[in-house]
């Protein structure tokens, strides 16, 4: 029984869902319905309207083949006023000519006197660049007198500075001479001194070896004498004597 009464529920949910999408469906169908009257509703009024409109157009075509016969007359007498106006624009276009030769002139014309009225603004410009110029000119050659003056009293302490200066390099010149000749004299006296050295050396070195040679004569002869002399006690005093014997 309880699974009976639960598969009875189930279908009863079941179908209250079929039926609540059925109700949507119906809804929805019932506004498809209303949807598709207006549209009919509207399609008969468009209807009206075009068969409103097809009698308009029966009417305008009727108009219109009536003007396109009045325009066919119209065209031949455009044909004639066209010949006719041909004729006239041949003259008007030798007057056009001639009044282009005519504007041309007045161009050039124009154009010099635009030219010339440029060039005089360009004078005049010149002019008065020549002037500030020529101002420029004055200010500088002012300013060219000062450094002109100051540039002379400069000149003249430079040429004092330069006097006092030669005469400092004169003394010091005769300075410089005086003891260059100090030196001279100085290295004279030096070479005759390391002369006189030299010499006193070469002496010394001779006298050396002559006293080297005497002391050697001497020292050979001593020996000499000592090989020639003997020694005895003497017998009365009982001293040493010293005896000289034969070669």
């Amino acid at each position: 029984y309880n699974n009976i009464k639960t598969e009875v529920a189930k279908s009863a949910a079941t179908m209250k869902q079929q039926v609540e999408a059925i109700d949507t469906k119906s809804a929805e169908v019932q506004k498809a319905l209303q949807d598709l009257t207006t549209a009919i509703s509207n399609g008969k009024t468009q209807q009206t309207a075009l068969e409103t409109a097809t009698k308009n157009g029966k009417t305008q075509q009727t108009n219109l083949e009536n003007v396109t016969k009045s325009a066919k007359t119209q065209q031949t007498a455009t044909e004639k006023a066209t010949e006719a106006s041909k004729t006239q624009q041949t003259a008007l276009q030798k007057v056009v000519d001639s009044a282009k030769q005519i504007d041309s002139a007045i161009q050039q014309s124009v154009t010099a006197a635009n030219q010339a009225t440029q060039d005089a603004k360009q004078a005049a410009e010149l002019a008065s660049t020549a002037a500030g110029n020529a101002d420029g000119a004055t200010s500088a050659a002012t300013q060219a007198a000062k450094n002109a003056k100051l540039a002379t009293d400069n000149a003249n302490k430079a040429e004092q500075s330069r006097s006092q200066a030669e005469t400092a390099r004169v003394q010091a010149e005769q300075a410089r001479s005086q003891a260059e000749s100090d030196r001279a004299s100085a290295e004279q006296i030096r070479t005759a001194s390391e002369n006189v050295r030299i010499q006193n050396e070469k002496d010394r070195q001779a006298n050396t070896a002559d006293a080297i040679a005497k002391a050697k004569e001497a020292t050979e002869i001593l020996i000499n004498q000592v090989n020639t002399i003997a020694f005895q006690i003497n017998p009365d005093d009982k001293g040493l004597d010293a005896i000289i014997l034969s070669a």
